[in-house]
């Protein structure tokens, strides 16, 4: 999947990758940030509280960013970020 002009993010499923010719698994919890405009941060709370998906934390940034944080369900963390969390970002 593409993610970004330079990136690229692959995503295995827990168990079911891993074989002789890949070494990937899903096993274990990951941490993914996902990048966000300002103005789509009040949507995507929103939508996580309407289906029912936990937050565990919000925090606001010392440069003014903010990130919400949830788990999926085999517990790995995700983040959606606006700008302001990191100095590149």
């Amino acid at each position: 999947m593409q993610a970004g002009s330079r990136q690229v993010l692959l995503i295995f499923k827990k168990g079911r990758s891993r074989s002789i010719l890949s070494p990937h698994d899903g096993e274990g919890e990951r941490h993914l940030a996902f990048a966000i405009t300002c103005s789509e941060l009040a949507g995507w709370e929103a939508w996580l509280a309407e289906n029912g998906i936990a937050l565990e934390e919000k925090r606001t940034w010392d440069l003014g960013g903010h990130s919400v944080y949830f788990r999926d369900p085999d517990r790995h963390l995700l983040e959606i970020a606006t700008p302001g969390v990191w100095s590149i970002y």
